[in-house]
């Protein structure tokens, strides 16, 4: 790579010195120092640089300033001429909570200060092979589908027809099929047709036939009148029944056996059926929505699911893909979990690491959305002094996130930046004491440790103090 320039937006000198230093060996790369309040204003030089350093250290008082401008004076510095701007942010802990799940788009990477030649390399390789949308700082899109209990919100563009057409089925009494993994939000879905409905003001009703016992699915569904069967002493009305004239969602369809599976269509077709033990025939006037979290065109295969009924429910279906294959809606969701967490429980919290949201995308998610609340809900309530970090997630979770990297490179590069950043720290330490005269006192305030913190790093790293022991 050629001679470059890079921008460092900060006012503190010691992270210039230091990053000029590490970008000088890294990239040839010529470092500016730009004030926050002449990059806020807009007012740049005529050739953007290649790289673009913010200081959003939560220590430093214009880091919320350039947090909240970020996306706009990206834009105004994307249009300058030159070539492609990476931004990278310095961070001391994390980004803040609102902040969080557009840190994607805005930024190509960070490293954590004191910044370590290893961490720094890293995230400039990483930015180097960034996404088009990054690099040219464009918003995603977002579409959200919402009603007065439920919402379901995508930044995947596949599923945008789908709650498109979602929200004109809702419209009509169409029987709808909905077809996705346990935890993709199918319920969520059917809730939000329910709401949508002119069937909103009566009662949406949510059977989990998968949680029936099988002997007892009928009379679940369609009732029994007294003496039916050992143990009905009295008459029951069933969940056709009891939905009025209402919404009934029929989830785990597939369970039901072939007998179960005739009868319900016959009341989709017809709105007839009779309760167990009963001659007596009843009509519903609810509105369906089944559910399924196997591919039923499989089972039909199998001859486990009737054609018939499958063609009927067919006719309107939705599909929603794994969360896996959404992986743009991860940091998204997750955030918004942690934050409706912090909003319930009353929890203090502030920042979220970004170390969390990088395995939270490296992982696969099996139990998809619902995995994804339970994991981040846990980490908010285990927060550390409102930090949101990766420690309180599932082990399973932290092993499926690296186990698409070799362990033996991993442990390497684990040890490399453990010493980079243990050599970098004494280096700043020492040059802080230099710069105000070995008063540890001093030294501490510029460093933003407790007195306490800093005599040990001195003892840890064995720094001479030349001369200046009761300094």
């Amino acid at each position: 790579m050629g001679h470059t320039t890079a921008w460092i937006v900060t006012e503190d000198s010691t992270l210039t010195n230091h990053v000029s230093e590490q970008l000088r060996q890294l990239r040839d790369c010529d470092v500016v120092a730009v004030a926050p309040a002449r990059w806020l204003s807009g007012d740049f030089d005529a050739v953007r640089p290649r790289w673009l350093l913010l200081d959003l250290r939560s220590s430093v008082g214009s880091a919320s300033e350039l947090w909240n401008d970020l996306p706009a004076v990206r834009e105004r510095t994307r249009q300058l001429p030159g070539s492609p701007l990476d931004c990278l942010a310095i961070l001391d802990d994390g980004y803040p909570i609102e902040f969080a799940k557009r840190a994607d788009q805005h930024l190509a990477g960070h490293v954590f200060w004191p910044v370590g030649t290893a961490a720094m390399q890293a995230a400039l390789a990483a930015a180097e092979s960034g996404s088009t949308l990054r690099r040219s700082g464009a918003e995603p899109e977002c579409r959200i589908v919402s009603s007065e209990r439920y919402a379901f919100r995508t930044y995947t563009p596949a599923l945008f027809p789908l709650l498109d057409n979602l929200q004109r089925a809702a419209q009509h009494d169409f029987t709808i099929l909905v077809v996705g993994e346990t935890g993709t939000g199918k319920t969520t879905l059917a809730g939000i047709i329910h709401e949508l409905s002119p069937r909103r003001e009566h009662r949406f009703l949510n059977v989990a036939c998968g949680a029936l016992p099988g002997d007892l699915i009928d009379s679940e569904l369609f009732g029994h009148v007294r003496g039916a069967f050992t143990g009905a002493d009295r008459e029951k009305s069933g969940k056709f029944e009891a939905a009025g004239e209402g919404t009934i969602l029929l989830d785990e369809i597939d369970v039901l056996g072939m007998l179960q599976q005739a009868k319900l269509l016959r009341v989709l077709e017809t709105g007839e059926f009779e309760p167990i033990g009963s001659n007596e025939t009843r009509t519903t006037r609810c509105r369906t929505i089944v559910a399924s979290n196997v591919s039923l065109e499989d089972l039909m295969g199998e001859q486990r699911f009737r054609s018939d009924l499958y063609y009927r429910l067919n006719q309107v279906k939705f599909e929603i893909p794994p969360l896996r294959e959404r992986p743009s809606d991860i940091v998204p969701l997750a955030v918004d979990f942690i934050d409706q967490c912090r909003r319930e429980h009353g929890l203090p919290i502030t920042r979220i690491h970004p170390d969390l949201l990088t395995i939270l995308k490296a992982y696969r998610w099996p139990g998809n959305i619902r995995e994804l609340r339970n994991e981040v809900r846990r980490c908010a309530l285990f927060h550390q002094d409102g930090l949101v970090a990766s420690g309180s997630l599932s082990l399973a979770i932290l092993r499926g996130a690296e186990s698409g990297r070799p362990s033996g490179r991993m442990e390497t590069e684990r040890s490399a930046l453990a010493n980079d950043v243990a050599m970098t720290e004494r280096d700043c330490i020492e040059q802080m004491l230099r710069e105000q005269n070995f008063n540890r006192a001093a030294t501490a305030r510029a460093l933003g440790i407790s007195r306490v913190t800093l005599y040990n790093k001195i003892r840890k790293y064995r720094i001479p103090l030349d001369g200046h022991e009761d300094a």
